[in-house]
């Protein structure tokens, strides 16, 4: 703005529509100031604080409404005119109107002091246009002319081109998906752009004054009316725009791989408001019995068939104005070069924030690049795999799918200790979970893991990996974290390992002992009744060793090997005992209760002998549940998640980006939130789903036994008879016994080769110099006893000869009959239930109201209801 005089005009005059009520359309000099003084955003958000908004549209509703209406007239004005760019006055007051409009909307949509709001009399109730006086709906109106505003030739896309007269040019911004070259737009235009998708965000925010339980049946007019457009030439252009503007590859030449977020170029700001765009439109679904119209009527003909249109044209004829519009178009994609234009930008997208993350940099300033965007891509990736069924096919045929797999496993462990990625963890573990259904994705993870691309940090001491090595040991790493704000995410992380299992080959001998361990601890009586859901995740596991015992033992020596030393935990959990497990976890809870001590369970357990016990049978070092009695600590509220922390290290290995906490140390005390949502990510099975547990209070702190969850033994028999614990056990059984009989004889081949060695050169002397050594006399390795001048051997470790024989075929023939308990392979499928469709959505709208922080605070001091909004001095 020219100086300070122009700033206390302007100011003024939001004073003077809060005392003057009911201003005359004629008061020019009340309204005209809104759109001739400002001079950038800064002075609209500045000058025209929440205070002032507010005494406005509750002191004088009148002055609110129509100041709205006055600005939206004088946009529709300018917008029209065909000389719009030729006037630097002209497109300085469009854009003061779009500003304004930005800045007043969100006070439209939140509660008012006397509980309503000024949205539906103010956009979405026919009246009177000022100075004509039809009726008109303003919010109709408004989302109307805002995407057309990013069209408007001159405006936002180049000037038509000689006898070209059109004001709106549906045109498509950047080359990629229906374009094979870009517009040449100028910086203008990228500016301009900018300022008309802040608009279009804002005016679809109203998701954001909904409670979350709402969230997913409360209806986004603005948002219908965008989505469920039948201007087919309209959406086409907007999507294609908007995915083009997110994925297009702005590093040139030797760029630096790091962008703060002081500095992010306007076409990084376009980029990040082009994907949040894209996600609204794609996410919203009209809620089933909502009041809004759908808009009807035919699409127009199919375009040409050339290659420059976008394939999703070419197979759409049908009437879909009872649906998004955006996600049928998306759901029509089909070539491949569009797919490798989709895949292509994912990758380099993750790849340069994982560059910009390990960059020096990043490490010296310690700010995150936020322009990479890579929260954003995974959900974009995962919008387009739910709205897709061949982009999915493709992905998982594609030779990029393990380098992305590889990509999205960094971010998981970059950001598992952080609350603010926990949902950028989840989004991945969904996008896992959901690729970990198709076999021949699963078969890919079998292949060798490149550990090169990852920081030392996260890095595995152990030659050769699998990619699903590498994801058992993620899966471990984020179990074993014990963070509160993770837990929402087990069921998925279990559920991926649980899918994956039937195609398992060559795990290694780290996995499989982080692997069995983290079963000893699920399958711990007093664990799997301290919460309801815990048996979920017990049976989760039980179907990983199911399938491997029947489809895999032979591929898997070192697992089997690990299962067969863990056997107890299985018989343990055939002879479950409700009595003694409440009785273990009372003991627990009394011993636990009046310390604040962090909650853990397994914070040190045996580590897996490689030697039989001296009794000669091959087991657990010491029975799993009187480990876990010394250091379990049961949740004392149902709202607590029982967190799981390392078990077992392997030796000479450590699990990728593995904490201080998880190696030891206890984590901070804090509850975590029961996981609604994740009764409803599983497809039911057989497997019944336990009830809720009711709110408590802490015990030791005036809460009672009473408020827990309290398992019954129908809830125990609605589960432990469908485990498939049987045929595990017949196999471990089966499997111990022979594997007795190999250490035994491995034993006494080594005490024999010894005695014969130690025979035939008894009495030898090997003179040194004038020194003489007799081998006869006691060696490292041998033990003598005082009373015995017998020499015995020290213990021999059969592993490797175990480990021969489970990959042979003798294995086979030792193993009993399966063929009558042999699983179906069939993978558990991802449900977007409404709890999960209310996270995505609080997650996705929380993500743009942060980036609307910088720089003007676009919903700030707004009465935000979505999730919680912690403001920081």
């Amino acid at each position: 703005m020219g100086g300070e005089n122009s700033k206390l005009a302007f100011r003024k005059c939001a004073f003077r529509l809060a005392e003057q009520r009911s201003l005359p359309d004629s008061a020019e000099d009340a309204w005209s100031p809104f759109w001739l003084l400002p001079e950038s955003p800064h002075d609209v958000f500045s000058l025209v604080t929440p205070a002032d908004i507010r005494r406005i549209r509750d002191g004088a509703r009148e002055n609110f409404i129509k100041l709205i209406d006055k600005v939206f007239d004088r946009l529709l004005v300018l917008k029209a005119a065909k000389d719009l760019t030729k006037l630097q006055t002209s497109s300085k007051q469009l854009l003061n109107c779009i500003r304004i409009l930005t800045r007043l909307v969100p006070f439209a949509y939140e509660a008012c002091p006397d509980g309503g709001t000024v949205e539906d009399i103010l956009l979405w109730t026919p009246r009177p246009r000022p100075g004509s006086g039809a009726d008109y709906i303003l919010g109709k109106q408004l989302v109307s002319a805002a995407i057309d505003l990013l069209f408007t030739s001159g405006f936002t896309v180049p000037p038509a081109t000689v006898g070209e007269d059109a004001v709106v040019r549906y045109a498509i911004w950047e080359n990629g998906i229906g374009q094979a070259s870009s517009l040449g737009s100028s910086k203008d235009h990228v500016s301009n752009r900018v300022e008309v998708l802040r608009l279009v965000l804002v005016l679809a925010s109203k998701t954001m004054y909904v409670s979350p339980a709402m969230a997913a049946a409360a209806p986004n007019r603005a948002l219908h009316a965008i989505a469920y457009n039948s201007n087919k030439r309209m959406v086409l252009s907007l999507l294609c725009s908007l995915l083009n503007t997110s994925l297009k590859d702005r590093t040139q030449g030797w760029a630096i791989p790091y962008r703060n977020t002081t500095t992010m170029d306007p076409s990084d700001v376009l980029s990040l408001q082009a994907m949040q765009t894209l996600f609204v439109l794609l996410e919203y679904q009209a809620p089933a019995s909502g009041g809004n119209e759908a808009a009807t009527g035919p699409l127009a003909a199919d375009a040409e068939a050339d290659s420059s249109t976008p394939s999703m044209v070419l197979v759409t004829g049908t009437e879909t104005g009872l649906q998004n519009l955006f996600r049928v178009f998306t759901a029509k994609l089909h070539r491949r070069q569009e797919f490798d234009y989709l895949v292509g930008g994912v990758i380099r997208l993750l790849e340069e924030g994982m560059r910009s993350n390990l960059s020096l940099l990043a490490s010296v300033t310690k700010q995150p690049a936020r322009s990479v965007m890579p929260q954003e891509t995974t959900i974009l990736l995962w919008m387009l795999l739910e709205a897709n069924a061949p982009f999915k096919d493709y992905l998982v045929d594609h030779n990029s799918s393990l380098k992305l797999f590889s990509a999205l496993m960094y971010f998981m462990l970059n950001g598992y200790n952080d609350p603010a990625q926990a949902g950028m963890v989840r989004t991945i573990s969904h996008i896992i979970h959901y690729l970990s259904e198709d076999s021949r994705f699963a078969t890919r993870l079998m292949q060798p893991f490149d550990q090169s691309i990852l920081p030392s940090t996260m890095r595995i001491v152990e030659a050769s990996l699998t990619h699903a090595d590498f994801m058992i040991n993620t899966v471990y790493t984020l179990l074993s974290s014990s963070k509160p704000h993770l837990v929402p995410v087990y069921s998925s992380l279990l559920l991926l390992v649980r899918n994956v299992s039937p195609y398992l080959t060559q795990v290694s001998k780290p996995t499989a002992e982080k692997l069995v361990s983290l079963f000893d601890i699920i399958s711990s009586p007093a664990f799997i009744i301290s919460e309801p859901y815990h048996v979920r995740w017990l049976i989760y596991l039980i179907e990983v060793f199911d399938y491997v015992i029947h489809y895999r033992a032979a591929d898997n020596p070192q697992l089997m090997y690990s299962m067969i030393q863990a056997r107890s935990c299985f018989t343990r959990l055939k002879d479950f005992d409700l009595n003694k497990a409440r009785a273990e976890l009372l003991a627990l809870r009394e011993r636990k209760g009046k310390s604040e001590a962090a909650r853990t369970i397994g914070k040190t357990l045996p580590a897996l002998p490689s030697t039989p016990s001296p009794s000669g049978t091959l087991g657990v070092g010491t029975e799993p549940a009187s480990a876990l009695a010394s250091s379990l600590d049961v949740p004392t509220a149902p709202a607590t998640s029982a967190a799981i922390v390392a078990a077992r290290s392997s030796q000479g290995t450590t699990s990728p980006a593995l904490s201080d906490k998880a190696r030891g140390k206890r984590p901070d005390p804090g509850p975590g939130p029961e996981p609604a949502s994740v009764k409803e990510e599983h497809r039911q099975s057989g497997v019944s789903t336990p009830p809720p547990a009711p709110a408590a209070a802490k015990l030791g702190t005036g809460g009672t036994a009473s408020q827990q969850f309290q398992p019954s033994v129908e809830w125990v028999f609605s589960w432990l008879p469908d485990l498939p614990l049987d045929p595990i056990i017949s196999v471990l059984d089966a499997l111990a016994v022979c594997a007795d009989r190999i250490a035994e004889e491995a034993q006494r081949e080594a005490e024999s080769t010894t005695a014969q060695l130690g025979g035939a050169m008894a009495g030898l002397d090997i003179k040194d110099g004038s020194h003489s050594t007799h081998l006869s006399s006691p060696k490292p390795g041998f033990a003598s006893d005082t009373g015995d001048s017998a020499t015995q051997l020290a213990s021999v470790d059969p592993a490797p000869a175990i480990l021969r024989w489970l990959s042979s075929e003798a294995m086979a023939k030792a193993m009993p009959d399966l063929e009558e308990s042999m699983p179906e392979i069939r993978p558990r499928l991802q449900v977007m239930s409404p709890a999960l469709v209310a996270w995505s959505r609080s997650l996705l709208w929380s993500l743009i109201y942060g980036s609307g922080m910088k720089p003007f605070g676009i919903w700030k001091n707004t009465q935000v209801r979505l999730f919680l909004v912690k403001n920081t001095p």
